[in-house]
């Protein structure tokens, strides 16, 4: 098993902050539930470096560090959110 795979591990069984931002960082994409809603996290087609969707809003962040920290979903900040949200796929 490679080290990227073992980190992808962390991020669907622990929800690893960490590791969501080394896989976002090293081209990976997220897609995820939060109250029944869609959300996705890319670095594609960015206004800035990373960028989170919600249907075709955006909310795009110059880190994936600043997206965790200031991204709003439902008006809840991500992190606070983080733990309930579903994941769906890691592509």
């Amino acid at each position: 098993m490679c080290l990227h795979d073992i980190i992808a591990g962390e991020l669907t069984e622990q929800k690893s902050l960490a590791a969501l931002i080394y896989l976002i960082c090293h081209g990976r994409e997220l897609e995820f539930l939060f109250d029944g809603k869609e959300y996705f996290v890319s670095c594609d087609n960015s206004e800035k470096y990373v960028s989170l969707w919600d249907n075709h809003s955006e909310q795009s962040f110059n880190s994936v560090d600043e997206l965790i920290e200031n991204a709003t979903i439902e008006n809840n900040t991500f992190i606070s959110v983080w733990e309930k949200a579903k994941i769906q796929t890691l592509f």
